[in-house]
């Protein structure tokens, strides 16, 4: 078997683009859709469904991806075990909560790609359920998963390596950025929260309704940038994680919402235990884990 074309198989898995596929390996599309066939044909099965909108697995792709993925995590430990002593080297991917995708682990892996050229990270924004699910499911498609929930299920081997501070925000002339508020009267501001399912603002969300008689007007996105841009327009507050609010409280176009403290959120690291780590996994797990140590 050609680990090339399981390669492939699983990165069009992951990204559900051909185009997506080939500009991640470094190959043209027409590669990527030989691959393809090339696998297909081997197996005798169709593995992907090809629609207007990208690739989607097929229930036989599904039920591939598991043991495609333990074919190539057996031929890493091959080339860890041949070459050791040496640098790791290999392909890694990480999941991990938007924040933390886009503050906290673009210059960890500049670093760890200046000292170890050989590892290259792939980066997949997911929530606490679907990063779960995609580390232990049966394609495993991710290798290690970042989560921000003080509420992980309590079978997982999880480690702590960090704590994220949370902040209730609002622009600068906000009636609601001047002094405390009840929580009745935070309950008839609009609020802006990222999608359901994260846990911080999930929380927020229960303890605003619990602590109010009105019902509160909230509007959810799926992105960090869209809820920080209507906070800073002035339309409503918003609970976010410091660091991704840090510049505007600086220059004070953001004010903190008195009166309204929210705890640290956990920062766990996990990864699949039934997955013995490659020595690349085992390389950004520890580069992660040692940078959140400063965050």
């Amino acid at each position: 078997m050609d680990t090339r074309l399981l390669r492939t198989f699983l990165v069009l898995a992951r990204t559900g683009s051909f185009t997506a596929t080939a500009a991640e390996l470094h190959v043209v599309q027409s590669t990527v859709t030989g691959h393809v066939q090339a696998l297909e044909r081997r197996l005798g099965t169709r593995l992907f469904d090809r629609l207007p909108g990208g690739a989607r697995l097929t229930d036989a792709g599904r039920r591939v991806a598991g043991p495609a993925r333990d074919l190539l995590d057996d031929q890493q430990r091959l080339l860890d075990a041949a070459g050791a002593g040496g640098a790791p080297a290999g392909e890694v991917t990480i999941g991990a909560t938007e924040s933390v995708c886009a503050y906290r682990l673009p210059p960890v892996i500049a670093a760890l790609a200046a000292r170890q050229p050989g590892v290259r990270v792939h980066l997949t924004p997911a929530g606490t359920a679907a990063a779960l699910g995609a580390l232990t499911g049966p394609d495993g498609r991710l290798d290690i998963a970042l989560l921000l929930d003080d509420d992980l299920p309590g079978d997982l081997p999880a480690r702590r390596i960090g704590r994220e501070p949370i902040e209730v925000v609002g622009a600068a002339g906000h009636p609601a950025t001047d002094g405390p508020r009840s929580w009745a009267q935070l309950a008839e501001q609009p609020w802006f929260l990222l999608e359901e399912g994260c846990s911080y603002t999930d929380r927020f969300v229960r303890e605003l309704a619990a602590g109010a008689p009105a019902h509160p007007r909230i509007t959810r996105f799926g992105s960090i940038e869209a809820v920080r841009s209507c906070v800073a327009a002035g339309l409503g507050l918003a609970v976010l994680p410091r660091v991704a609010v840090a510049a505007g409280l600086a220059d004070g176009s953001l004010r903190r919402v008195a009166g309204v403290p929210r705890p640290d959120v956990p920062l766990s690291l996990l990864t699949d235990h039934r997955r013995r780590p490659s020595a690349a996994v085992a390389a950004v797990a520890s580069a992660v884990e040692s940078a959140a140590a400063n965050w």
